[in-house]
C-alpha cells in the first residue's frame, strides 16, 4: 500500500481500533466463567442478521430489559452450543456436550461497553496527530448501540474519540450495520457529498479489526488496514507508511 498514491480520507472503525476492543471483555468473561473461548462470538455470528445483538446495532430495538432477555436467549441456545462443540471443539458425541452455561447478558454487555470507552494507547495518539496535521480527512464508520436515556455513557468525556472525526457514521442511528454493503455505500456518498464528488473509493483507507468488514470494503475498491487484537501499534506503523507521517509517540516507537 505504501507504493500507492496517498489517500485523501482515512476511515476508522471505533471498537478495537480507536478504543480498546470489546472482544477483550468477551474473552475476559469467557475466561472468568469457564466458557469455551470463542463461543460468545460464534453464537452472535451464527444469528446474523436477525439476532438481538444485530437488531440493537441497527437501532431496531431499544436498549432495555427486553433486549437483555433476547440477547441472553440467543447466547444460551442449545442448538448453537451443540454446533460450537461439534465444529470448533470436535465433540461429535452429543452426550459429552456439557450443559449450556448461564450467561449474564446484561453484565457481559456493560463490561463490553465499559472496556470500549478506553482510548487505544497507540491509535488514539495517532488520531490526535492526524487531526493536528490536517492533511487527511478523518471519518468513522462503526457498528454502535444507543445507550438508554440518562445513562452516564451518553456524556461526552475529554477523551471521546468522536470529537476527532468530521464524519461519524453510527450503525444504530442510520439503521444499517457492517458488513452489509448498504452502510458502506451510504458512507461513501456522505464522504463525497461532504468533501468532493471527485473522491474515489481508492482514495479511502479503512481501518477495522474484523475481516468480513474489511472484505466488503475491499469489494468496493476501498483500501484497508486490519487492526489485530492487541496489535494496534503494528496498524499505526502501517498507517505511517500510508500517510507519510510520524504517528507513534516516542516511547511506543522505542519498543519496536
Amino acid at each position: 500500500m505504501a507504493s500507492q498514491s496517498r489517500p485523501r480520507v482515512l476511515l476508522f472503525d471505533i471498537g478495537g481500533v480507536c478504543v480498546v476492543s470489546p472482544f477483550q471483555a468477551i474473552l475476559d468473561y469467557e475466561t472468568a466463567n469457564k466458557i469455551p473461548i470463542g463461543y460468545i462470538n460464534f453464537s452472535i455470528r451464527e444469528l446474523t442478521p436477525h439476532g438481538a445483538w444485530h437488531r440493537l446495532e441497527r437501532g431496531e430495538i431499544a436498549n432495555d430489559a427486553n433486549y437483555f432477555r433476547a440477547f441472553k436467549a440467543d447466547l444460551e441456545r442449545p442448538d448453537l452450543w451443540a454446533k460450537f462443540h461439534k465444529q470448533k471443539l470436535q465433540v461429535t458425541d452429543s452426550s459429552k456436550v456439557p450443559p449450556v452455561p448461564n450467561i449474564d447478558a446484561e453484565k457481559l454487555y456493560w463490561s463490553m461497553m465499559t472496556v470500549s470507552r478506553k482510548p487505544d494507547p497507540y491509535m488514539y495518539p495517532a488520531l490526535k496527530r492526524l487531526k493536528a496535521d490536517g492533511k487527511y480527512r478523518l471519518a468513522a464508520l462503526s457498528n454502535t448501540t444507543v445507550f438508554p436515556e440518562g445513562h452516564e455513557f451518553n456524556e461526552v468525556g475529554p477523551d471521546d474519540v468522536k470529537a476527532l472525526f468530521e464524519i461519524f457514521v453510527s450503525s444504530a442511528h442510520v439503521g444499517m450495520r457492517k458488513p452489509n454493503r448498504d452502510i458502506y455505500e451510504y458512507t461513501i456518498k456522505l464522504v463525497q457529498d461532504t468533501w468532493g464528488k471527485d473522491i474515489q473509493t481508492s482514495d479511502i483507507v479503512f481501518l477495522d479489526d474484523i475481516g468480513e468488514n474489511l472484505k466488503m470494503a475491499k469489494s468496493l475498491g476501498i483500501r484497508t488496514i486490519r487492526v489485530l487484537l492487541g496489535k494496534s501499534r503494528d496498524a499505526v506503523k502501517e498507517l505511517e507508511q500510508v500517510t507519510g507521517l510520524d504517528l507513534l509517540e516516542e516511547d511506543a516507537r522505542a519498543k519496536l
